[in-house]
Protein backbone atom coordinates (compact mmCIF):
# COMPACT_ATOMS: atom_id res chain seq x y z
CA UNK A 1 0.00 0.00 0.00
CA UNK A 2 1.25 3.47 -0.93
CA UNK A 3 0.92 5.40 2.34
CA UNK A 4 0.91 8.83 0.71
CA UNK A 5 -1.84 7.72 -1.66
CA UNK A 6 -3.86 6.45 1.30
CA UNK A 7 -3.44 9.79 3.10
CA UNK A 8 -4.64 11.61 -0.02
CA UNK A 9 -7.68 9.33 -0.25
CA UNK A 10 -8.62 10.12 3.34
CA UNK A 11 -7.99 13.83 2.84
CA UNK A 12 -10.21 13.74 -0.26
CA UNK A 13 -12.91 12.02 1.80
CA UNK A 14 -12.56 14.77 4.41
CA UNK A 15 -13.06 17.42 1.71
CA UNK A 16 -16.20 15.71 0.41
CA UNK A 17 -17.58 15.46 3.94
CA UNK A 18 -16.65 19.04 4.80
CA UNK A 19 -18.34 20.31 1.64
CA UNK A 20 -21.53 18.47 2.55
CA UNK A 21 -21.58 18.80 6.35
CA UNK A 22 -19.15 21.60 7.15
CA UNK A 23 -15.63 21.38 8.48
CA UNK A 24 -16.68 21.54 12.14
CA UNK A 25 -19.05 18.58 11.70
CA UNK A 26 -16.47 16.40 9.96
CA UNK A 27 -14.44 13.98 12.05
CA UNK A 28 -12.90 10.53 11.96
CA UNK A 29 -16.23 8.67 11.74
CA UNK A 30 -17.48 10.73 8.80
CA UNK A 31 -14.19 10.41 6.92
CA UNK A 32 -14.03 6.65 7.55
CA UNK A 33 -17.60 6.18 6.34
CA UNK A 34 -16.99 8.34 3.26
CA UNK A 35 -13.79 6.44 2.43
CA UNK A 36 -15.39 3.05 3.14
CA UNK A 37 -12.77 2.04 5.70
CA UNK A 38 -12.56 1.48 9.43
CA UNK A 39 -12.22 4.33 11.89
CA UNK A 40 -8.95 2.81 13.12
CA UNK A 41 -7.44 2.95 9.65
CA UNK A 42 -8.12 6.68 9.34
CA UNK A 43 -6.67 7.21 12.83
CA UNK A 44 -3.58 5.24 11.87
CA UNK A 45 -2.79 7.81 9.18
CA UNK A 46 -4.09 10.83 11.10
CA UNK A 47 -3.77 10.13 14.83
CA UNK A 48 -5.47 13.37 15.94
CA UNK A 49 -8.26 15.57 14.65
CA UNK A 50 -5.67 18.31 14.25
CA UNK A 51 -3.57 16.03 12.02
CA UNK A 52 -6.67 15.13 10.01
CA UNK A 53 -7.54 18.80 9.51
CA UNK A 54 -3.95 19.63 8.52
CA UNK A 55 -4.00 16.75 6.03
CA UNK A 56 -7.22 18.05 4.51
CA UNK A 57 -5.84 21.58 4.25
CA UNK A 58 -2.68 20.38 2.54
CA UNK A 59 -4.80 18.31 0.15
CA UNK A 60 -7.01 21.29 -0.74
CA UNK A 61 -4.02 23.53 -1.39
CA UNK A 62 -2.35 20.83 -3.49
CA UNK A 63 -5.47 20.41 -5.63
CA UNK A 64 -5.79 24.17 -6.14
CA UNK A 65 -2.12 24.40 -7.10
CA UNK A 66 -2.44 21.41 -9.42
CA UNK A 67 -5.41 22.99 -11.24
CA UNK A 68 -3.49 26.26 -11.64
CA UNK A 69 -0.38 24.46 -12.86
CA UNK A 70 -2.37 22.54 -15.49
CA UNK A 71 -3.93 25.78 -16.69
CA UNK A 72 -0.61 27.60 -16.89
CA UNK A 73 1.23 24.75 -18.56
CA UNK A 74 -1.18 25.04 -21.47
CA UNK A 75 -0.36 28.72 -22.04
CA UNK A 76 2.56 30.42 -23.72
CA UNK A 77 4.83 32.75 -21.76
CA UNK A 78 2.74 35.91 -22.37
CA UNK A 79 2.42 37.48 -18.89
CA UNK A 80 -1.02 39.02 -19.47
CA UNK A 81 -2.55 35.75 -20.64
CA UNK A 82 -1.03 33.94 -17.68
CA UNK A 83 -2.39 36.48 -15.17
CA UNK A 84 -5.84 36.23 -16.73
CA UNK A 85 -5.68 32.41 -16.60
CA UNK A 86 -4.61 32.31 -12.95
CA UNK A 87 -7.36 34.64 -11.82
CA UNK A 88 -10.01 32.94 -13.96
CA UNK A 89 -9.04 29.59 -12.45
CA UNK A 90 -9.56 30.98 -8.94
CA UNK A 91 -13.25 31.52 -9.70
CA UNK A 92 -15.36 28.46 -8.82
CA UNK A 93 -16.43 27.41 -12.31
CA UNK A 94 -17.25 23.72 -11.87
CA UNK A 95 -18.16 21.31 -9.08
CA UNK A 96 -14.55 20.51 -8.19
CA UNK A 97 -13.42 24.14 -8.00
CA UNK A 98 -16.55 25.08 -6.04
CA UNK A 99 -15.83 22.33 -3.52
CA UNK A 100 -12.20 23.41 -3.23
CA UNK A 101 -13.15 27.06 -2.75
CA UNK A 102 -15.81 26.32 -0.14
CA UNK A 103 -13.63 24.01 1.91
CA UNK A 104 -10.63 26.35 1.65
CA UNK A 105 -12.84 29.22 2.84
CA UNK A 106 -13.99 27.04 5.75
CA UNK A 107 -10.35 26.46 6.67
CA UNK A 108 -9.66 30.20 6.49
CA UNK A 109 -12.61 30.86 8.81
CA UNK A 110 -11.49 28.14 11.23
CA UNK A 111 -7.94 29.52 11.24
CA UNK A 112 -9.31 32.79 12.66
CA UNK A 113 -10.08 31.03 15.95
CA UNK A 114 -7.66 28.09 15.89
CA UNK A 115 -4.06 29.24 16.43
CA UNK A 116 -2.61 25.81 15.63
CA UNK A 117 -4.36 25.73 12.26
CA UNK A 118 -3.50 29.37 11.59
CA UNK A 119 0.18 28.53 12.10
CA UNK A 120 0.12 25.98 9.26
CA UNK A 121 1.95 27.14 6.14
CA UNK A 122 -1.05 26.52 3.88
CA UNK A 123 -3.56 28.38 6.06
CA UNK A 124 -2.37 31.85 5.13
CA UNK A 125 -4.15 32.16 1.80
CA UNK A 126 -2.69 33.14 -1.55
CA UNK A 127 0.93 33.38 -0.41
CA UNK A 128 2.09 31.18 -3.27
CA UNK A 129 0.20 33.17 -5.91
CA UNK A 130 1.05 36.68 -4.86
CA UNK A 131 4.76 36.54 -5.85
CA UNK A 132 3.90 34.83 -9.14
CA UNK A 133 1.26 37.42 -10.03
CA UNK A 134 3.59 40.23 -8.98
CA UNK A 135 6.31 38.86 -11.24
CA UNK A 136 3.95 38.45 -14.19
CA UNK A 137 2.44 41.90 -13.75
CA UNK A 138 5.91 43.46 -13.59
CA UNK A 139 6.90 41.54 -16.73
CA UNK A 140 3.80 42.97 -18.41
CA UNK A 141 5.11 46.46 -17.61
CA UNK A 142 2.85 47.45 -14.75
CA UNK A 143 4.10 49.83 -12.12
CA UNK A 144 3.12 48.93 -8.56
CA UNK A 145 2.85 45.27 -9.60
CA UNK A 146 2.81 44.06 -5.98
CA UNK A 147 -0.14 46.27 -5.07
CA UNK A 148 -2.00 45.36 -8.26
CA UNK A 149 -1.47 41.66 -7.48
CA UNK A 150 -2.93 42.20 -4.01
CA UNK A 151 -5.97 43.97 -5.47
CA UNK A 152 -6.55 41.31 -8.12
CA UNK A 153 -6.32 38.45 -5.62
CA UNK A 154 -8.77 40.25 -3.35
CA UNK A 155 -11.15 40.76 -6.27
CA UNK A 156 -10.98 37.10 -7.33
CA UNK A 157 -11.52 35.94 -3.75
CA UNK A 158 -14.48 38.26 -3.25
CA UNK A 159 -16.05 37.28 -6.57
CA UNK A 160 -15.60 33.61 -5.66
CA UNK A 161 -17.45 34.17 -2.39
CA UNK A 162 -20.28 35.88 -4.29
CA UNK A 163 -20.52 33.00 -6.75
CA UNK A 164 -20.68 30.23 -4.13
CA UNK A 165 -23.19 32.22 -2.06
CA UNK A 166 -25.43 32.66 -5.11
CA UNK A 167 -25.16 36.43 -5.03
CA UNK A 168 -23.59 36.51 -8.51
CA UNK A 169 -23.48 34.00 -11.32
CA UNK A 170 -20.17 32.72 -12.60
CA UNK A 171 -20.84 34.66 -15.81
CA UNK A 172 -21.21 37.93 -13.86
CA UNK A 173 -18.04 37.18 -11.90
CA UNK A 174 -16.10 36.44 -15.08
CA UNK A 175 -17.35 39.66 -16.66
CA UNK A 176 -16.36 41.71 -13.59
CA UNK A 177 -12.91 40.10 -13.50
CA UNK A 178 -12.41 40.61 -17.23
CA UNK A 179 -13.46 44.27 -16.98
CA UNK A 180 -10.97 44.90 -14.17
CA UNK A 181 -8.18 43.10 -15.99
CA UNK A 182 -8.93 45.12 -19.13
CA UNK A 183 -8.52 48.30 -17.07
CA UNK A 184 -5.31 47.05 -15.48
CA UNK A 185 -3.70 46.01 -18.73
CA UNK A 186 -5.07 49.01 -20.61
CA UNK A 187 -3.11 51.21 -18.19
CA UNK A 188 0.13 49.37 -18.96
CA UNK A 189 -0.01 50.02 -22.69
Amino acid sequence: MDHEQRRREFAAALVRCARERGLHATGFREVAAEAGVSLNLVQYYFPTKEALLRGGLVYVRERITERLRERLDALPGDPERRVRAILAELLPNDEASTDLYCVHAAYAALALTDPLLAAQPHAAGPDELHPLLTELLAAAGLAEARLVATNLLALATGLSAYVVSGYHSIETARAALTAQLDLVFGQSS
